[in-house]
């Protein structure tokens, strides 16, 4: 795998090493470029074999690209094409890449990749220069100079949450001392987030509601904890249901309490600005596992002090 990084250029070197890597692959044939990033990679790949570069894919020629990141591109070529018995390959893909058909898989990259035949400057910026484009803006005005730089910075710091280790988080616990042990409930409230919806990228907010009864150990954690919990999982792309059910999941593995529990109430802006374009008194979503579950008194003042 080539070594994770924000931001990684790959020279003409590594493209050469790549096109030797994907001549092994496969028998010698004609070769078509992916539009727009498999044309430079054909062409070098075509000249190793001393075969053709088409214009257009023909039966029993190998389809190129230089990335495969989501998969897209791929099943829609293969859609359109693999009835006629072409094969597909890259020079590298993501780890979270699906795999390519067929033969070995190509070099594992992270981070976002710059190749030789695209601006120096090309990145994650460039993205945000391209919809500021797309929605018929002009990128180069003078308030819009910086705003590609704001932009990535504030995703940088919107999805933070990736590079926290909920395990890290909760790994610091206490004993009880003092004569006792504590076995009542422990519970954070109206903890406030800011969470990005994995849907349409725009931002829900609300507050959630942490809880967990000790469990046999009758070991505990910071209450700080528990609030970087929820911090750590809402700076994600997510959706609410999901972000209640890890917050759980996580005490549970980690702190294995009596009973543990997450009650978020949020506001989506995905539902209020676009769509339905309706405000509501927000989304409430609950997970309640052991003892909160199980003991409806124990159940009801915790929805209780969450809806106080």
């Amino acid at each position: 795998m080539v070594p994770p990084g924000d931001l990684w250029t790959a020279t003409w070197q590594d493209i050469a090493t790549q096109v030797a890597l994907v001549a092994k692959r496969w028998e010698p044939r004609n070769v078509f470029g992916i539009p727009r990033g498999g044309h430079v990679p054909a062409a070098m790949l075509a000249t190793l074999w001393g075969t053709q570069v088409l214009t257009d894919p023909e039966p029993g020629c190998l389809m190129l690209d230089d990335l495969v990141d989501s998969g897209r591109t791929m099943d829609e070529w293969l859609y359109l094409f693999g009835s006629q018995g072409v094969d597909f390959d890259a020079l590298y893909r993501k780890p979270t890449s699906p795999e390519t058909p067929h033969r070995e898989q190509p070099t594992l990259v992270e981070g976002w990749v710059v190749f030789p035949w695209e601006r120096e400057s090309s990145g994650p910026e460039d993205a945000v220069v391209r919809l500021l484009q797309w929605v018929g803006e002009n990128p180069a005005r003078e308030g819009l100079l910086d705003t590609p730089a704001r932009v990535t910075k504030a995703w940088r710091e919107l999805c933070e949450g990736y590079q926290v280790d909920p395990a890290q988080l909760l790994a610091t616990q206490f004993e009880q001392e003092g004569g006792g042990q504590y076995g009542g409930m422990v519970v954070l409230r109206a903890v406030p987030f800011h969470s990005m919806c994995e849907h349409h990228l725009l931002p829900f907010s609300g507050h959630a509601t942490v809880a967990y009864i000790p469990g046999d150990s009758g070991r505990i954690v910071g209450l700080s904890k528990l609030a970087r919990l929820v911090e750590a999982y809402a700076r994600r792309l997510q959706v609410q249901e999901r972000m209640t059910l890890q917050v759980v999941e996580a005490l549970e593995q980690h702190l294995e309490p009596k009973g543990s529990a997450c009650v978020i109430t949020a506001h989506h802006s995905c539902m209020s600005l676009r769509g339905v374009r309706k405000d509501t008194g927000g989304m409430v979503t609950s997970e309640l596992r052991g003892a909160f579950w199980e003991n409806a008194a124990a159940r009801a003042e915790l929805l209780g002090l969450h809806a106080s």
